[in-house]
């Protein structure tokens, strides 16, 4: 099973008597949906795995089909330009049909330093990278790099109730010892280094860097003196031991010689479980997730395949509840297991299943009110998002709600023929057929867009191709502004002196949340009109309810003057 979160208590060491059966190559299948932090389907994400790849569509989906696999490790990749990468790592069986849900983390710029003198970058409160002096290359030279390093970081809480979501691979990575063990996270960090032109940068051979995590609070009274550190491998989707932290007060420090994810991880004693999940009459409930919770070592869990079949690990000699989820975080279902210290076969589990069948329906129109013939609807609902293709200027979608209870619908058409989209329609809607009439797409937008930022911890992404809460606009023109919008009172403005190609400027921004001081923009990207102008920004700002803190983001805006 995929995750670990919300730990509350010590840890054991893995001494390796779990059984785990040998890492074999298998054929199977493999689809999943891509999500934004918003649960904002990503369209146009590249996806691999090994040498399959594809691309998600609309709702952010994507399918792979008898494709070579590690029964242990099957891995999957998502690459999306303004994210970092994403990924998943599953127990795969052979011929089996898997599902997962990733979500990928907007990558802003988070500091930078000279080179030569060396910095250190705080990434949030209490999560440092310091760098020495003189320790910098580029990555696909090896040559000593003497310029400033731009740094883009982000740090994953272990006791963040939907780490599974975001977190690379799974928490199962391979020992000192080679054997493959379970994983009790105490804080993640990421850290990627480039130049002023986007190359690529990395530590040279023999410097380290220092990493500090604070230790959340729900976690300190456990947490050992000691703990082995881990990076990420993003070609095997394995989480590889290497090295140690020791715990300073409530931080723990270690020293890096590269750059990935690096985790502060105890391995944990694990046994082996399967099930088969069914409904009320007898239904397998294909691509549920189902997670394990304990005392001990929090909350775990992933997804059932085609058959409603799931297989994984859970910690050794613990009682654990096993819960079953809607995507929509609804319990519909679940039992008491353990505790064990053998393999468990939980046999047929069986859960009632009550959800609201919701189908929108509608007719979309361009700016000369004519039927729109290629586009996509955008409906959020419970909280989530769903899409549904505009053929001859009309749409079906039918919507499987988590929720009996009226609720209010949000529907959103954009006609991709003319890079329109219509005014955001609200309705309250409980099941049935809901029609919203006819939707009108007259109003520019540009699916590659995008203004992101982060302040105080928060994440504010505009992307017109999702905007499901109104509109997205974009400009450039002679004063040199971008500004992106989703309402009155969402909305960012970027202000640019004296732009007349790459390089790096100093002026304004404004926010509806909030009060910028100076900002640093780092422009990486300035074309022809047509093409896009893209970087990224960083400095201080004041919110009206937060204290002082310092802006981040990133900007793709096509160029119109």
């Amino acid at each position: 099973m995929a995750c670990n979160k919300n730990n509350s208590s010590g840890t054991s060491a893995n001494t390796n008597p779990n059984n785990i059966p040998p890492d074999r190559i298998v054929t199977a299948s493999v689809q999943g949906r891509v999500v934004d932090p918003n649960g904002v389907p990503v369209q146009g994400a590249a996806v691999n795995s090994g040498t399959a790849t594809t691309t998600t569509d609309v709702n952010g989906l994507f399918t792979f089909r008898n494709i070579s696999l590690s029964s242990r490790f099957g891995y999957v990749q998502v690459v999306k330009q303004g994210y970092f990468n994403g990924s998943r790592s599953i127990i795969a069986g052979p011929a089996s049909s898997n599902y997962m849900t990733i979500q990928l983390t907007p990558r802003t710029l988070t500091g930078s330093f000279p080179a030569a003198s060396g910095g250190k970058i705080a990434v949030q409160a209490g999560d440092t990278a310091a760098f020495s002096a003189s320790s910098i290359v580029t990555a696909a030279t090896n040559a000593a790099y003497t310029g400033t390093v731009y740094v883009y970081a982000t740090y994953l809480d272990p006791t963040d109730s939907t780490l599974y979501k975001f977190m690379p691979g799974d928490l199962r990575g391979i020992g000192s010892d080679g054997n493959e063990t379970g994983l009790q996270s105490f804080g993640m960090l990421l850290v990627e280094m480039q130049d002023a032109s986007g190359n690529k940068l990395q530590l040279a051979g023999g410097q380290t860097a220092t990493l500090t995590w604070a230790i959340p609070a729900s976690l300190q009274a456990m947490a050992p003196a000691t703990i082995p550190l881990w990076y990420f491998n993003d070609t095997t989707g394995r989480w590889i031991q290497q090295g140690t932290a020791i715990r300073q007060g409530n931080n723990y420090v270690g020293q890096v010689g590269h750059f990935s994810y690096w985790n502060c991880d105890a391995p944990i004693g694990t046994v082996n479980f399967s099930l088969d999940l069914k409904d009320q009459h007898g239904n397998p409930l294909s691509y549920t997730y189902v997670q394990f919770t304990s005392q001990g070592y929090g909350t775990r869990g992933g997804y059932t395949d085609s058959a409603g079949f799931a297989t994984g690990m859970i910690p050794k000699g613990q009682q654990l509840l096993m819960e079953v989820m809607t995507e929509c975080g609804e319990f519909i279902g679940g039992t008491n297991v353990g505790p064990t210290v053998s393999d468990q076969n939980l046999g047929t589990v069986t859960v009632t299943i009550q959800h609201a069948e919701l189908t929108v329906t509608g007719t979309v129109v361009n700016c000369g009110n004519t039927p729109v013939d290629s586009g996509y609807v955008s409906v959020l609902v419970d909280g989530l998002n769903y899409r549904g293709a505009i053929a001859n200027g009309a749409f079906t979608l039918p919507i499987s709600r988590c929720y009996l209870a009226n609720s209010s619908v949000q529907v959103l058409a954009v006609d991709l023929s003319d890079n329109q989209q219509s005014p955001v329609t609200r309705i309250t809607a409980d099941t049935g057929t809901l029609n919203v009439g006819k939707l009108t797409a007259c109003a520019m937008v540009d699916t590659n867009q995008y203004i992101d930022y982060t302040m105080a911890g928060n994440a504010y992404n505009f992307v017109s191709q999702s905007s499901t809460i109104g509109y997205d606009y974009y400009s450039y023109n002679s004063t040199v502004t971008m500004s992106a919008s989703k309402s009155y009172n969402d909305y960012v403005n970027l202000n640019i002196s004296g732009l007349t190609g790459a390089g790096v400027y100093t002026d304004s921004i404004y926010l509806d949340n909030g009060y910028a001081g100076l900002i640093t923009y780092n422009v990486t990207a300035f074309g022809p009109i047509g093409s896009y102008v893209q970087g990224t920004f960083t400095g201080p700002v004041s919110s009206w309810n937060q204290p002082p803190s310092t802006l981040t983001g990133s900007f793709n805006v096509q160029r119109t003057q």
